[in-house]
C-alpha cells in the first residue's frame, strides 16, 4: 500500500477533520504513532449503539468536545507532517493487532474469525494469495477456458479474478451493457439498502460515493468503472443470451449455446461454467384475469417505461416490497392520485442517513489520509453486517411465537410499530393495514424513504382487498370496488427460485437442472450440484441474505471458493470436479434444520424465500461471518476429481 498525497492547506485539513469519524481517526493515529498512546481509557469511545426506533447504529464515539478537539488536533498535526515531510507506511496489522484495535474502537469483543475476515475485507491481506500462487505454479493450459454467464456484479467479480489469474474466459451477457440489476432497474429512487462503502468490492473501494445509500445511476457507473479498471471488457459479449448448456462426460466439457444480438445460435466449449445470472433479473407479473383488456399503460417496475408521463394520471402500484417502497413516494408526487395494492405489509425501518450525502471531509479522508479507508470499512462492516443476527433465531422459551422469534426480535418489533405510528400521524386507522403479522426479519426489513408519510396523504390510497380482475378501465377488488386507472405499475418481484431459468442446463446423466430441482433447488454451499461437474452457481440456492450485510461480500466469498477449486483442478491436472450426492444431501439437511428455526422459516411468513411447501430455498441459514468461515477453504478431500 502506497502513501497517499496530501495537497490540502492547513485550514482545508482542519475543516475536513470536522467531518471525519473520530473512532476511525483514532485507528489512523494509533497506526502512525506505532504504540498504544491512543488506546487508553481517556480516548475510549462509547460502544456502537442503535438509537431507539432505529435499526442503524450510531458509531460517533460520544466524545466530549475537549477530547474530540484533542483527537482532531493530533490528526491535523499528523496530516501536516505527512504532507510536508512524508513518512513510511505503517506495517499491516496482524490478526491480534487488528483485533486489539477493533475491540478498543468499538468497545465490544471481536473474535478471531471476525478479525481474520476484516483483514481480507479491508484488503490489509490479499485473499487472492490463497489461490493465485498455486495457479501461477501450475500454469494454465492454452485450451483451458471458463464461460461466465452474466455481467452483473457477480460476473464482473468473477471475470476480474480470472483475469488476474491469467485464465482464459468469456462472459456472456444478455443485456446490451454490464451492471445486471443496476442496469435493468431505472425506476424512480431506485437504490441500494446497504451502505455504499460496504456495498462495493473489497478490491475496488470507491472513495467518492456521493451518498451513503447511493442511487441507481451512481451504482451502474461504479460497475462500468470496474469493468474498465480490471480490463475485462474485451472478454464480454453483450446481447449474448445463453439458451442451453450441456455437459459431455467423454470430454468433461460444457457446450454452451447462445444467441448473439438476435442472430443465429452459436456455441462455446468450456472446461468450467460459472453461472452469475443473479436472482432478480426475470420480472414476474401475476396472471390476473382480464389483464389483456386493460386500455391504459401497464409495465413492471424493473422495465420502467420512461415515455409514460405520470403527471396528473391515476396510477396504481401493485406490490409493497422494496421496489414499491422506493418508487411510491416519487410516483405519488407526480400522479393525480396513487393507489397502492397490498397483499401483505412489510417491516420498514427508519434510517436518518438514507438521503444523506457523504461529507466532503469524509471524502477527503478516504482519498488522502493513509489507512482511513481501511478502518472506515472495517468499522462499517462491524456496524452493519451481523448486528441484527441475535433477533433472527427462535428462542424455544419465548411465549409469543406468532409475532416474534425472541426477546430481541420483539424489541425490534415494538420499536418499528412505534415508528410506524409516529410516521402515520393522524392517520392511525392505517395501522391495521401496516403492521405485519410475522416477526421482523421474516422478510428483509426495508429502509424507509417516507413510505408512511406518503400513504398517509389524501391523494394516496392503500388497498388490501385482493385483486379479482382487470377491466378495460382499471381493477376490481374482492370487496366489490371498481378502481379506474390510466397507468398500472407492477412491483411484483421476480422469478427467483428457478435459479438458472430459462436456460436449459443438462448434466452428465442427461437430466435438466430445472427438472432435477423442481420446487426444491439444492446445491452444496449453494454452488455445486451433483451430476453437473465443473459448474459453479453464484448466488444460488440458500445464499440470499435477509438480516443485513452486503451481497457483494457474499459474492466475493463465493468467487474466492471458485478460484480455489480452479487452482485445485489445474494443480491436479483434473478435467472435472464434482460434489458427491451424499455431501450435498448432508449439507442441505443441515440448512433446512437450521432454517426452520429462523425468522424467514417462521410458519407465518409467506414469501419468495420459500417454495409452495414452505421449505426455505432462497436464504442462507448462517450469519455473514459464519458463511465466510464455512466458505473460506476449498475441500479437496470432498470432491470427485479426475
Amino acid at each position: 500500500m502506497t502513501m497517499m498525497d496530501i495537497t490540502a492547506t492547513d485550514e482545508e485539513i482542519k475543516a475536513a477533520l470536522l467531518d471525519v469519524n473520530l473512532p476511525t481517526l483514532l485507528m489512523v493515529l494509533t497506526e502512525f504513532a506505532g504504540d498504544d498512546r491512543w488506546l487508553t481509557e481517556r480516548y475510549k469511545p462509547e460502544p456502537i449503539h442503535t438509537p431507539e426506533g432505529e435499526l442503524f447504529p450510531d458509531d460517533s464515539g460520544g466524545y466530549s468536545e475537549e477530547i474530540a478537539q484533542e483527537i482532531r488536533q493530533a490528526a491535523l498535526e499528523l496530516a501536516i507532517k505527512l504532507r510536508d515531510e512524508g513518512a513510511e507506511m505503517p506495517p499491516v496489522p496482524d490478526l491480534q493487532r487488528l483485533k486489539t484495535m477493533m475491540e478498543f474502537s468499538t468497545a465490544e469483543p471481536v473474535d478471531d474469525n471476525f478479525s481474520a475476515m476484516l483483514l481480507e475485507e479491508t484488503n490489509f491481506v490479499d485473499r487472492d494469495q490463497d489461490w493465485l500462487p498455486g495457479i501461477e505454479k501450475a500454469g494454465v493450459k492454452d485450451d483451458f477456458h471458463v464461460v461466465v454467464v452474466g455481467a452483473g456484479m457477480s460476473g464482473i467479480c468473477t471475470a476480474a479474478k480470472l483475469n488476474k489469474a491469467g485464465i482464459s474466459y468469456t462472459v456472456l451477457e444478455k443485456n446490451d451493457a454490464v451492471g445486471g440489476t443496476w442496469y435493468e432497474n431505472t425506476y424512480p429512487d431506485c437504490g441500494v439498502d446497504t451502505p455504499n462503502h460496504f456495498y462495493s468490492f473489497s478490491f475496488a473501494r470507491n472513495a467518492n460515493w456521493t451518498g451513503y445509500f447511493s442511487k441507481r445511476d451512481e451504482l451502474y457507473q461504479y460497475f462500468e468503472h470496474c469493468t474498465d479498471e480490471f480490463g475485462i471488457r474485451d472478454n464480454i459479449r453483450l446481447k449474448a443470451e445463453v439458451r442451453s448448456m450441456q455437459f459431455d462426460q467423454s470430454s468433461n466439457l460444457w457446450t454452451v449455446t447462445y444467441v448473439e444480438d438476435g442472430g443465429e445460435e452459436q456455441t462455446l466449449q468450456a472446461n468450467v461454467v460459472v453461472s452469475a445470472v443473479g436472482q432478480l433479473n426475470r420480472p414476474v407479473i401475476p396472471e390476473f384475469e382480464g389483464l389483456e383488456c386493460f386500455n391504459g399503460r401497464a409495465f413492471h417496475s424493473a422495465r420502467w417505461e420512461h415515455d409514460v408521463d405520470l403527471e396528473g394520471k391515476r396510477v396504481a402500484v401493485i406490490g409493497t416490497g422494496c421496489s414499491a417502497v422506493q418508487l411510491v413516494p416519487k410516483t405519488a408526487d407526480r400522479a393525480e392520485h396513487l393507489t397502492v395494492f397490498q397483499r401483505s405489509p412489510h417491516w420498514i425501518s427508519p434510517n436518518r442517513d438514507y438521503y444523506r450525502p457523504v461529507e466532503e471531509g469524509i471524502k477527503w479522508a478516504l482519498n488522502c489520509l493513509p489507512r482511513y479507508a481501511e478502518w472506515h470499512r472495517a468499522r462499517m462492516i462491524f456496524g452493519f453486517m451481523d448486528r441484527n443476527w441475535d433477533a433472527v433465531p427462535g428462542d424455544p422459551e419465548w411465549q409469543d411465537k406468532k409475532h416474534a422469534m425472541n426477546e430481541t426480535n420483539d424489541g425490534v418489533r415494538q420499536a418499528l410499530i412505534a415508528y410506524m405510528s409516529d410516521q402515520l400521524g393522524d392517520r392511525q386507522e392505517l395501522m391495521a393495514k401496516c403492521v405485519p403479522d410475522f416477526p421482523p426479519f421474516g422478510k428483509r426489513v426495508i429502509i424507509d424513504n417516507n413510505w408512511y408519510g406518503t400513504i398517509a396523504r389524501e391523494d394516496v390510497s392503500l388497498v388490501d382487498s385482493p385483486i379479482v380482475r382487470f377491466t378495460e378501465t382499471g381493477i376490481e377488488t374482492e370487496d366489490g370496488t371498481s378502481h379506474e386507472f390510466d397507468v398500472v405499475i407492477f412491483a411484483t418481484g421476480f422469478n427467483t427460485n428457478r435459479f438458472l431459468w430459462p436456460m436449459e442446463v443438462v448434466g452428465e446423466s442427461g437430466e435438466s437442472l430445472d427438472s432435477r430441482w423442481g420446487e426444491s433447488p439444492e446445491a452444496y454451499k449453494g454452488m455445486l450440484v451433483p451430476d453437473y461437474p465443473n459448474l459453479f452457481c453464484l448466488y444460488g440456492p440458500n445464499t440470499n441474505i435477509v438480516h443485513g450485510g452486503s451481497i457483494i461480500y457474499n459474492t466475493e466469498v463465493q468467487v474466492h471458493y471458485v478460484m480455489q477449486c480452479l487452482e485445485l483442478m489445474l494443480n491436479k491436472d483434473a478435467s472435472r470436479l464434482e460434489i458427491p450426492q451424499e455431501a450435498c444431501d448432508t449439507y442441505n439437511n443441515e440448512v433446512q434444520e437450521i432454517s426452520r428455526n429462523l425468522a424467514w422459516g417462521h410458519p407465518g411468513v409467506e414469501s419468495w424465500y420459500k417454495n409452495s411447501e414452505g421449505r426455505v430455498v432462497n436464504n442462507s441459514p448462517f450469519s455473514n461471518l459464519e458463511y465466510w468461515v464455512r466458505m473460506h477453504e476449498a475441500e479437496p478431500e470432498l470432491y470427485r476429481m479426475n
